[in-house]
């Protein structure tokens, strides 16, 4: 090849480059569709029923305080989705220029006033940092894996026992695909014992349904 002619395809070659969006661009936009959405783990609570029947809806929300990628969490009876077995938002924000997330969780103050909030997304648009309790010490880390994304935690995340109020260690991760969303949350005492004892599988493994509206 002439070298003017090779000049010119290298020329090409970079424009083309130069006109694709580097990773860490479209990191977070792929992360927030995929994690965004409806799921049941009905499949895995037929083949063990250890695992009870749940339904999770994770909905994006406008809540500009805290970021522009926020997501009202919702956990529900499978059989019946009045039965509202715990409410959290997720918000999550870029590690500037890394292809990497951190993973913040909050309860709320006043679980009632926020309840269904999928059903009502708009609600979020008043909500202020003294309606929820940040769960210090509990970030994850989002990197990308082999068909999706995966989530982990550092050893600092501490919760309270419901009922006793005893404090909890707390270990969570999280693994994203197009089709699924598994979910590990382990909790041991003070001793280091497994709170709910040894199990066959721990992970709670979501499969996403195709009932979500956003």
């Amino acid at each position: 090849m002439a070298p003017r002619k090779r000049q010119f395809v290298a020329l090409l070659l970079l424009a083309g480059c130069a006109s694709q969006p580097r990773g860490e661009e479209t990191f977070m936009p792929e992360l927030s569709a995929m994690l965004a959405g409806s799921y049941d783990n009905l499949a895995q609570s037929r083949a063990d029923p250890s695992h009870v029947g749940l339904r999770l809806v994770v909905a994006p929300v406008q809540a500009a305080l805290f970021g522009k990628n926020v997501y009202y969490v919702q956990e529900m009876a499978a059989d019946d989705p009045r039965r509202v077995l715990s409410q959290k938002l997720y918000i999550l924000s870029a590690v500037e220029g890394e292809q990497r997330a951190v993973l913040a969780q909050a309860d709320f103050a006043e679980p009632a006033r926020w309840r269904d909030g999928h059903l009502k997304r708009d609600l979020f648009k008043s909500l202020l940092p003294a309606d929820v309790r940040p769960r210090v010490g509990c970030d994850q880390l989002v990197v990308r894996a082999a068909a999706g994304f995966k989530a982990s935690g550092g050893t600092s995340c501490r919760l309270a026992a419901p009922g006793t109020g005893e404090t909890l260690r707390v270990e969570q991760r999280l693994e994203l695909d197009a089709d699924r969303l598994a979910m590990l949350e382990s909790q041991r005492d003070a001793a280091g014992v497994l709170v709910g004892g040894e199990a066959a599988d721990p992970w709670d493994r979501f499969a996403r349904r195709a009932d979500a509206p956003w």
